[in-house]
């Protein structure tokens, strides 16, 4: 059908061209005859021979600019039908138009227009957060590896060609071929970058807003100018809802960050009640028991010379036993109150890691228990406190170690991921694994499974951790056993240095008391 159309055109194109030279001509002749016999006579002008030699000479001075605009009447005009594919844009225009969400109104651009053209890539770029750059919103035929790291920066020689062009379609070849071959070299990599052929600005109110940048499937497709003035007409219908999702976008995202705001000073103000009550419980709490565990001790020490009934002795080993763990309690709420953290300083997290394991290693061999270790290269130095950063170790390898109970795996995974720039330390156990009931609530103060656990174990392991200004969470299956992943941003040297100053001098943590076995030491 499209074929019979065609050669219909071309048959009727030819007709009306061939009409239109031989009209010309007689015109001209015409002319001609009338100023012979009316002003000047010619009588060279009767002749045949001048008469063909000037047909000739008009029809094909006259034939471009005729062909030319007979094509442009068949198409513009007579022939002027829309095809599929803009029948399907129109209608997306107009759907475009209800829509608000971002993410959504760039995911129906790129695969509308990929789909119904059958091109190879389609991407939609928008301003970036950082004000004068462009990122790609949403892709069609990208890998998504290529949507994370395409970027155009606001120095781009692309972004100010179209910011100069207005809603002209961007060529790649005809850009290239207008610039010095110092910009050409830039813009055809940008060209690249985008896996693009051709760009389509869209701007509101002369302001450039986005683009949408595509290529074809085959090298051979061709747009004509008919084409380009379709998607100029197609990018001024979207412009204005393309800058109503932006907006809308921007209000989201101030909105979602006002609720953080109000979430963390919520939570901050929650955490700060709960680190006086809780210094003031342990302080407190902590005196009496020592005395009762000193007295115990004492008595036990005198075993020897005043016989003691057996029962009396189990009494006095429930005391001393029950005072630790007790106190062990008091340590770890005045590590959790303490939250401006310990002095720092520079170590490796290999270091810290390699001596938790070491010594923890006793009691998971009495268990059955193996532990693996995978440490990446190039580890750059930390600044942090030892004793801090072993209490997060030794909390979780520990939590991974009453996980399994006997006969099971532990792997440490300890790296250092150089573009982000973060420690990433990975304890994964083949343990029964956690409901996921139970999952959103172990760093709960207080939260346990276990009738013997505290519950605090993971709460203060978090709250290190958020000292540090890191992140730690866990991924668990019934049955597939846990993996806990805490992440460390790697900061400079004098931040970790004046933090550090602030503290020195405030006292340890550690007493005698507190200074338990691994063994009696529970965690969760």
């Amino acid at each position: 059908m499209r074929l019979y159309l065609e050669k219909q055109k071309r048959f009727l194109r030819k007709i009306l061209l061939g009409m239109g030279l031989f009209l010309t001509g007689f015109i001209a002749l015409s002319f001609l005859y009338f100023i012979s016999n009316r002003w000047i006579p010619l009588s060279w002008t009767a002749n045949l021979i001048f008469q063909t030699f000037l047909m000739t000479f008009l029809c094909l001075a006259a034939y471009k600019p005729l062909d030319l605009g007979i094509t442009k009447l068949f198409r513009h005009y007579l022939f002027k039908k829309k095809s599929y594919g803009q029948i399907m844009l129109i209608d997306l225009a107009e759907e475009l138009a209800v829509i608000l969400d971002l993410k959504e109104w760039a995911n129906l651009v790129v695969n509308t227009f990929g789909e119904v053209f059958h091109l190879r890539t389609v991407a939609l770029l928008v301003p970036g957060r950082d004000q004068g750059g462009f990122e790609v919103a949403s892709a069609y035929g990208w890998s998504v590896s290529d949507v994370k790291k395409s970027k155009l920066s606001q120095n781009s020689i692309l972004l100010e060609l179209m910011r100069r062009r207005g809603s002209h379609v961007l060529v790649r070849d005809g850009e290239i071929q207008k610039v010095s071959w110092q910009e050409a070299n830039h813009i055809a990599q940008e060209f690249d970058f985008l896996h693009a052929t051709w760009v389509i600005p869209l701007t509101n109110e002369r302001d450039l807003i986005g683009a949408i940048a595509f290529s074809a499937s085959t090298p051979d497709v061709v747009y004509h100018e008919g084409d380009f003035q379709f998607f100029r007409e197609f990018a001024r219908a979207i412009g204005k809802s393309l800058h109503n999702a932006l907006r809308f976008s921007e209000l989201r995202a101030a909105y979602d960050e006002l609720q953080d705001v109000q979430s963390h000073s919520l939570q901050r103000a929650k955490l700060s009640a709960i680190e006086r009550l809780a210094t003031g419980l342990a302080h407190e709490i902590h005196n009496p028991l020592t005395v009762i565990s000193g007295k115990a001790q004492v008595l036990l020490l005198k075993k020897g010379k005043d016989i003691l009934d057996e029962q009396v002795e189990e009494v006095l080993r429930t005391i001393v036993k029950q005072t630790k763990r007790a106190a062990d309690i008091t340590r770890k709420l005045l590590m959790f109150s303490q939250s401006s953290g310990a002095p720092r300083e520079q170590l490796h997290l290999e270091q810290v890691l390699e001596d938790t394991v070491s010594l923890i290693s006793y009691q998971t061999s009495l268990e059955e228990i193996e532990i693996s270790r995978a440490i990446g290269n190039r580890m750059p130095a930390f600044y942090g406190n030892v004793h801090e950063l072993r209490e997060v170790f030794l909390n979780l390898i520990l939590n991974a170690v009453q996980s399994i109970g006997s006969r099971g795996k532990i792997h440490c995974n300890l790296r250092y991921r150089s573009k982000e720039q973060v420690f990433e330390i990975t304890i994964a156990d083949s343990g029964p694994g956690i409901s996921e009931e139970n999952i959103d609530k172990l760093f709960n103060p207080f939260f346990t499974t276990r009738p013997d656990g505290v519950g605090l174990g993971l709460f203060v392991t978090r709250q290190i951790v958020h000292r540090y200004g890191g992140s730690i969470r866990v991924e668990s299956q019934a049955g597939q056993g846990s993996v806990f992943i805490v992440q460390f941003p790697h900061q400079d040297h004098d931040d970790k240095a004046v933090q550090g100053e602030e503290f020195r001098g405030k006292g340890s943590l550690w007493s005698p008391l507190t200074a338990t076995s691994l063994k009696d030491q529970k965690k969760d």
